[in-house]
C-alpha cells in the first residue's frame, strides 16, 4: 500500500514537471504509445527540447540504469586496467553513464546520441573525449573503425524509439573481438515495445547460439532501475566475431 503511494506521489511530480515544458513532441516522453507514431528524428528533437531539464525530471523517479551499469563495469575489470579501455556509450544523453565510468577510472570514454543539446550538457561538462553526435542502426558509420572499442555500454537507452535491436549489428562491428556490449532493459520496456517484446529476446538468443557472443545476464530487482520501472535485466555480452549481417 506504502509502496503504491509513493509511486503515485512520484508520477504526480514528474509528470507536473513535463507539462509545464515547452517543447516537440512533450507527451511522448513518458507515453511510449505515442512514441510509436514518432520517427526517429522526432524522438531526438523532443530530447534536444528536453535537454535542460531531463536530469532532475529522471532523478525524480529514481532513475539509476547509468549507477548499474558504471558499476558491473567496476566489478568485472580490474582498476589497473580500466585507463587503458576505449569505452562507447551509446544513448549518451547528458553523460550520466559517462561520468560514472569517470569517477569509477574510465579515461578514454566516448558519447553517442542523436540529440545534439543532449550532447552539449555532457560537453559542458567534459565528461566525454568525443562526442558523437549520430543515431546508431544497422546502418555503417564510417566514423567509427572496426574493432575500435573494447566495450560498448548503454543505460536506460532500450525502450520504445531509442535503440533498434538492428543496431547490434554495428555494435559488433565496432567493438573489438573479446569486447562487450552492457546494457539494462526494464522487463515492462520488453512487454510492450514492438522492437523489444519481438527481437530483443530472440536475436540474443540465436546469435549466442551461432557462436557471435556469450551472454552474461543479471536479473534486477523491482526498484534497482527506477522507482517506477519495476525488474528488469542487465545484459552483458562477450562478442567473438568482428562483423556479423543479420
Amino acid at each position: 500500500m506504502v509502496k503504491c503511494m509513493l509511486t503515485q506521489i512520484w508520477r504526480q511530480k514528474y509528470y507536473a514537471l513535463y507539462k509545464d515544458m515547452a517543447g516537440r513532441h512533450t507527451q511522448a516522453r513518458f507515453n511510449f504509445i505515442l512514441r510509436k507514431k514518432l520517427t526517429p528524428r522526432d524522438i531526438a528533437d523532443m530530447f534536444n527540447d528536453f535537454a535542460e531539464d531531463y536530469e532532475q525530471v529522471y532523478f525524480n523517479i529514481g532513475w539509476r540504469p547509468y549507477e548499474v551499469v558504471g558499476d558491473f563495469m567496476a566489478k568485472i575489470i580490474p582498476e589497473e586496467n580500466r585507463s587503458k579501455l576505449k569505452v562507447l556509450d551509446v544513448g549518451a544523453g547528458t553523460g550520466l553513464l559517462g561520468n560514472k565510468l569517470k569517477n569509477h577510472g574510465f579515461t578514454h570514454v566516448d558519447g553517442l546520441d542523436p540529440a545534439k543539446n543532449m550532447l552539449n550538457v555532457a560537453k559542458r561538462r567534459n565528461i566525454y573525449q568525443r562526442y558523437i553526435c549520430a543515431f546508431i542502426n544497422k546502418d555503417r558509420n564510417n566514423a567509427i573503425e572496426t574493432d575500435y572499442y573494447d566495450y560498448i555500454v548503454a543505460s536506460g537507452a532500450f525502450n520504445e524509439g531509442l535503440i533498434p535491436c538492428g543496431a547490434f549489428q554495428e555494435m559488433i562491428r565496432i567493438v573489438k573481438p573479446g569486447g562487450r556490449i552492457t546494457f539494462t532493459v526494464p522487463t515492462k520496456y520488453i512487454n510492450i515495445s514492438d522492437n523489444l517484446r519481438d527481437q530483443l529476446l530472440p536475436l540474443i538468443d540465436q546469435l549466442a547460439q551461432e557462436g557471435v557472443w556469450e551472454v552474461t545476464s543479471v536479473a534486477l530487482e523491482d526498484g534497482e532501475l527506477s522507482s517506477t520501472d519495476g525488474p528488469g535485466t542487465l545484459f552483458s555480452l562477450k562478442v567473438f566475431v568482428s562483423e556479423k549481417t543479420f
